[in-house]
């Protein structure tokens, strides 16, 4: 039986275009209407993975994204960088002179802030996935509506390309990972994603901090987020990379939690960052 995968958004979502990477056209995908709704379909069983945005290279980590990985202690399994090329999306016939009203994800309109900028009369209204405004521009009557959203999307939805490469950066990805219920092991993983929370005292971050660079070890990403209900404390997410995971690495990670209040192994698996990926 074919893995079922779940996603937020809509078919033309670069969501969509990261599970179908990952898991191969397959792959039994089935929609949520937010990250959280993807995390949901895990706990209720209704999906073996979810496929969430984690980062973007242009606009860094998603916060909601990370709060999700702490509140329902999922392990993350694998991960795939995509590229994202932004487009501005109309009707057939209509003109960019036309347009009053610009729909996409919040990161869409954000990531495309300096070509919105040079339409400063253009409303722009923030929806919960960039595939999901182009398809309600394409359901709706409106000749005034655009989107943001991929070129994918505008073929999906029959949509006329106005404008490509709207985000304000030509390189730009967003990092999707793979989450499952348990944690998968395997000889090819390569990278550890933790999650710990530190001691009040001083110079606790710097002494875990100290523990990757004695051990030559890449430390790839470190993001924190408050812990709610305590003022002022903090969860930080931590990725590292090494050849392997051996007996070295998981006598590292014990050290890691004797210096730490807290730790949790969010995962194992094999980077995919930087790495340049076989075309199909």
């Amino acid at each position: 039986m074919n893995d079922t995968v779940a996603y937020c958004g809509v078919p033309g979502s670069y969501a969509e275009e990261a599970a179908l990477c990952y898991f191969g056209e397959e792959a039994h995908l089935i929609t949520a209407s937010s990250f959280a709704g993807a995390f949901e379909a895990l706990k209720q069983q209704q999906a073996d993975y979810a496929v969430v945005p984690l980062e973007n290279s242009s606009t860094g980590a998603i916060a909601s994204v990370y709060d999700l990985l702490a509140q329902y202690g999922f392990f993350i399994v694998g991960e795939c960088p995509i590229e994202i090329n932004h487009c501005l999306l109309a009707r057939p016939g209509t003109k960019i002179g036309d347009i009053t009203e610009v729909f996409s994800h919040e990161q869409g309109l954000f990531q495309s802030r300096d070509f919105l900028a040079e339409h400063p009369d253009w409303k722009q209204t923030a929806l919960y996935n960039t595939a999901a405004a182009a398809k309600m521009v394409s359901a709706g009557d409106n000749p005034h509506w655009a989107a943001i959203a991929s070129r994918r999307s505008a073929a999906i939805y029959h949509l006329d390309i106005l404008a490509e490469k709207t985000n304000f950066k030509d390189r730009n990805q967003t990092r999707f990972v793979v989450v499952a219920p348990k944690a998968i092991h395997s000889a090819e993983n390569n990278k550890v994603s933790l999650a710990f929370t530190l001691p009040h005292v001083s110079g606790s971050l710097y002494h875990i901090l100290g523990i990757f660079a004695r051990e030559h070890l890449n430390l790839s990403k470190i993001e924190s987020r408050p812990i709610a209900n305590k003022n002022w404390e903090y969860l930080f997410f931590l990725d590292f990379t090494a050849e392997t995971i051996d007996s070295r690495i998981e006598g590292i990670l014990e050290e890691i939690s004797k210096a730490s209040q807290t730790l949790k192994i969010l995962g194992y698996y094999k980077n995919a960052i930087g790495v340049e990926r076989d075309e199909e």
